[in-house]
């Protein structure tokens, strides 16, 4: 008879990391929206379509420095009657057989269908001759050829920059309908742990996990909020785990499988549904993600390189989609192999390296000689995962191998 694999929440132990990612999604949803002062919208994501409440430019205007004339008088010297400059009430007219010396962004007279411009033209007697080179109906931009009342200038699910921003205001808008930042809370696990160094108190780990969560959670558009160090008590988890009242619960540490590892007893206590518990994936094979109630809750690994990669994976996309962005997950790309690498086991795996630009251009990757998981240094002195499928070969110098880089994530 076959054993029975064990189980947290009813849900089998060990998924793949894309059917893992897959169950996470169908689980999160964008947590509201309001409307903000474009001087807030940086970085968030707009809600609705918004469409522009104007015509740009509101009427014809010169794209260049010259003269304002009617084509069919080009044939000649023209006398200039007077100057259009930028700003200049709209309306002035041009009388036949003349021109009108006008400026960049000035309102094109009527009667007006060419600029031609200054470099392209000469005084002569008091006049102004058009040299070779000149052309007809250039040099004007019509009404509403940057966009027009309507129309749409910002589509939902656009996380806003900062040329958004300008886009918006020159549109008419002061105030941008957008997605509410997720409230992320975090906390961290364990009696070992400790939030800064205190003399005499034997030995310590201090809690690097809540800093570096809190930080890409901020940088990836949540609202970070700090639960503290939880110590390896049922009764106290319980407690926070049915109280706290927030968008997203990150956990890190006592998800494995240790004798003070109370996560996973605790969930499943309080009726905690799993979408799954623990990833094949290496490091942050201890990754959980589920919902108590209405709470989403992600449960990291306490080692503190496994809980930034799995934050890289599975709490960078988490976010983005409570945000509004829709699912994101990690962007790979390819590189070569600057050095050769093992073959690796059952799962997933992410190894540490460096980047270089080879000569032709192409990255080359060269992996960490140390992958411990407990070395946060060797992490932070990384570029980039090389990401090597399920029981992958050895690879030789030269291959080619995806890669996760750490300088296209914000904050990472």
């Amino acid at each position: 008879m076959e054993a029975t694999k064990p189980s947290v929440g009813g849900v089998a132990l060990g998924v793949e990391v894309q059917a893992a990612l897959d169950r996470m999604a169908a689980l999160l949803r964008p947590v509201g929206a309001a409307s903000v002062i474009l001087d807030d919208a940086l970085g968030r994501v707009a809600a609705i379509d918004i469409v522009a409440r104007l015509n740009a430019p509101p009427f014809p205007v010169a794209a260049m420095d010259g003269y304002a004339l009617r084509w069919s008088d080009a044939g000649a010297p023209l006398p200039c009657t007077g100057a259009i400059k930028a700003g200049d009430t709209v309306g002035a007219r041009l009388s036949p057989g003349t021109c009108l010396r006008i400026f960049t962004g000035a309102p094109i007279p009527s009667g007006a269908d060419t600029v031609v411009i200054q470099e392209l033209t000469e005084q002569v007697d008091g006049r102004i001759v058009l040299l070779p080179g000149a052309e007809p109906y250039r040099h004007i931009r019509t009404a509403g050829s940057n966009f027009e009342t309507g129309q749409s200038i910002v589509r939902a699910g656009r996380r806003l920059n900062a040329r958004d921003i300008g886009l918006l205001a020159s549109s008419g808008h002061l105030h941008a309908r957008v997605y509410s930042r997720p409230r992320v809370a975090v906390l961290s696990m364990g009696d070992e742990l400790s939030d800064s160094l205190s003399p005499g108190g034997g030995a310590q780990i201090i809690d690097a996990n809540r800093p570096t969560l809190k930080a890409l959670v901020r940088a990836w558009g949540g609202i970070p909020i700090d639960l503290g160090i939880v110590r390896d008590d049922p009764d106290t988890l319980a407690r926070i785990l049915s109280t706290v009242d927030v968008d997203l619960l990150v956990t890190s540490g006592g998800a494995s499988v240790g004798d003070f590892d109370f996560m996973g007893q605790t969930l499943a206590g309080l009726g905690f549904k799993a979408a799954f518990h623990k990833v094949q994936m290496r490091p942050a094979k201890a990754t959980l993600f589920g919902t108590l109630g209405s709470l989403p809750i992600l449960g990291l690994p306490g080692n503190a390189c496994a809980a930034t990669i799995a934050a890289l994976i599975f709490l960078k996309p988490a976010i983005a989609l409570l945000g509004g962005a829709g699912r994101q997950d990690a962007v790979r790309e390819w590189a070569v192999l600057g050095s050769a690498i093992a073959a690796v086991g059952p799962r997933t795996t992410f190894l540490r390296g460096r980047l270089d630009r080879e000569a032709g251009g192409c990255l080359s990757f060269t992996a960490l000689p140390s992958q411990d998981n407990a070395m946060l240094s060797g992490l932070a002195g990384a570029d980039a995962v090389v990401v090597r499928p399920p029981s992958a070969p050895a690879a030789r110098t030269g291959d080619s191998v995806e890669i996760v880089r750490f300088d296209t994530v914000a904050g990472f």
